[in-house]
């Protein structure tokens, strides 16, 4: 074997050494308190994928494969969300503005959902409107909150459509409009939101936006009682007296 092709074999040999040895030490440095594919997800997570970043945020979210942990989340979630991931965005801002595994931080909450809702995302879409309505980690602004509602709504979410109704029907971001609140209960509650259901249940009882009707009442009132609201069941108490 002449020096040039021998020289070629220690490099490819050496190549596979230092490659051999990389992996081994990413393997060595997973967490032992990892197990199943949230191991898997950590070694692709580690070399930058987004993807794996945001399948093990949620393994140490929901403590899967992971123990729950909500600084591990949270950490894997901003490394995803820093590289433009509406899911993992959207999350972060979940996660602070419930404060469930995190202190809760309006701020936060609104800095993450103003970055997914501007990618198209309905339900940061819904938070960021939360956001500006109640004036949460940022200046209480309706007409933000009504044009943020108003997005989410046009893409057929339900939350938003019901968020956008009671715009209309409190005269909040837009002017008072009765027959409108009714038409985006109806969309809302049509998809099984129990706040929309007790709404236009009300808005049938008392003739609000729509003709009077206490057999809709009933029916909208009875839907929402289905799913455990208690005011909806009072209601009903009082159509049987």
């Amino acid at each position: 074997m002449n020096k040039s092709v021998l020289s070629q074999v220690v490099v490819c040999l050496a190549m596979v050494m230092l490659f051999s040895t990389v992996a081994a030490a990413q393997t060595s440095k997973i967490p032992p308190t990892l197990s199943g594919k949230a191991r898997e997800y950590f070694v692709d997570a580690q070399q930058g994928d987004e993807y794996a970043q945001l399948a093990l945020a949620v393994c140490y979210q929901n403590g899967d494969c992971a123990p729950q942990d909500g600084n591990q989340a949270v950490y894997w979630y901003q490394k995803a969300a820093e590289k433009g991931n509406v899911i993992a965005q959207y999350n972060l801002g979940d996660i602070y503005d419930e404060g469930i595994i995190v202190p809760q931080n309006f701020e936060l909450a609104a800095f993450w959902y103003e970055k997914a809702a501007m990618q198209g995302d309905a339900l940061a879409q819904c938070g960021l409107g939360s956001c500006y309505f109640n004036g949460e980690g940022m200046k209480q602004d309706y007409k933000k909150a009504f044009t943020w509602f108003e997005k989410a709504a046009n893409q057929g979410h339900a939350v938003g459509q019901r968020c956008l109704a009671i715009c209309y029907d409190e005269g909040k971001g837009v002017k008072k409009n009765a027959k409108k609140a009714v038409e985006w209960y109806q969309k809302a509650a049509e998809q099984g939101d129990v706040i929309a259901q007790y709404n236009l249940g009300i808005s049938y009882k008392e003739g609000q936006g729509v003709k009077k009707n206490l057999n809709k009442a009933a029916e909208w009132l009875g839907k929402a009682a289905a799913q455990g609201d208690e005011d909806a069941k009072a209601e009903l108490q009082n159509f049987n007296r």
